[in-house]
């Protein structure tokens, strides 16, 4: 039009008188309608599938107690094939999960029931051996003694075995007294045999004040205890073990290391599994020391934490977490 001679005016004034103006208006109002009514709906499946994906979390929740299955027309937006592989595949796992359950209880009840069982035999056995003490000669003592330290072994292993078995049924409950944690080490200490000259027990002043620990003393000595036999029984190098105890901002910190030979690497990942045995144990090892420390740290909310140290030896981490308890100042 413009080619023609009309002006800018004269082209907006026909585009006016014949219309073509509101018909654009109206066609751009009714795109925008539609991208509202498009969004609209976006917004209402994205809250359909939300809700649905809610009820299947909360299901397969449920499922953990009481197992029941999934019902497909209960969510649409997937689809009954993929709804019927989880609901197979969560079948699976209760099984298997009620199945370990009931293999642990059995085998901790059994656990309990063989060590009481063995406790009478070998309290007969304890008085024997005392009354055969009383009458025999050197050469006799000499033997008799070395059985009341086989017999010893058998009291302590019994012992932790009844120990596992109360802490995974959770028959016991750990108190929350104050006490230091260098003074629990040191008691530890006194107990193993020639560790006073072996182990040596600090405390990083560059962290600040360790402070009181809040926790089981009795137990949190038995851990300890084993992991620090557990060093000592494979350390020959006669260096001393190291023991620092920190504060960090997890909280408290007891790193133990020996100048031993250290672990080795396929062990790693199992040093702390029941009745696992290193490759460099010896024959009397029963692999129940560590997995003791580990499940009375984790009663504790702790982690423990195995490997080695850079210049040999292995290093046994524990982290305690340290609890501002009420109207106490830690």
């Amino acid at each position: 039009m413009i080619a023609l001679g009309y002006t800018q005016k004269g082209t907006d004034y026909l585009l006016k008188k014949s219309g073509w103006d509101q018909a654009y208006i109206g066609m751009l109002l009714m795109q925008a309608a539609l991208l509202v009514f498009l969004f609209y709906l976006f917004l209402r499946r994205k809250k359909q599938r939300m809700s649905q994906e809610e009820a299947l979390c909360g299901d397969i929740r449920d499922a953990r107690k009481d197992w029941k299955g999934l019902k497909p027309e209960r969510y649409p937006f997937f689809g009954a094939p993929l709804i019927c592989e989880i609901s197979d595949t969560l079948g699976l796992l209760c099984a298997k999960e009620q199945y370990l359950q009931k293999k642990n209880s059995d085998t901790q009840m059994f656990i309990e029931n063989v060590a009481h069982q063995i406790k009478t035999p070998l309290s007969c056995i304890s008085i024997s051996l005392d009354l055969a003490l009383e009458e025999a000669d050197d050469a006799q003592k000499e033997r008799i003694l070395e059985c009341f330290s086989h017999l010893g072994g058998i009291e302590s292993l019994m012992k932790r075995l009844l120990n596992i078995g109360r802490l995974e049924a959770g028959k016991i409950i750990m108190r929350k007294e104050p006490f230091g944690m260098e003074q629990l080490l040191e008691e530890c200490r006194n107990i193993l045999p020639d560790a006073e000259q072996r182990i040596i027990v600090s405390a990083e002043k560059a962290s600040g004040p360790v402070g009181p620990f809040y926790g089981d003393f009795e137990w949190l000595k038995e851990a300890f205890l084993n992991i620090l036999k557990n060093c000592l029984e494979h350390d020959k190098s006669g260096l001393p073990v190291q023991v620092l105890v920190s504060r960090t901002a997890e909280g408290m910190k007891i790193t133990v290391r020996d100048h031993g030979p250290g672990i080795f690497p396929q062990d790693l990942p199992y040093i702390f599994d029941r009745f696992y045995i290193p490759h460099n144990a010896k024959k009397s090892h029963s692999g129940i020391g560590l997995n003791l420390a580990r499940l009375i740290i984790e009663r504790h909310f702790g982690v423990i934490h195995a490997a080695n140290h850079e210049e040999g030896g292995a290093v046994f981490a524990v982290v305690l977490p340290v609890y501002a308890l009420k109207n106490e100042k830690l």
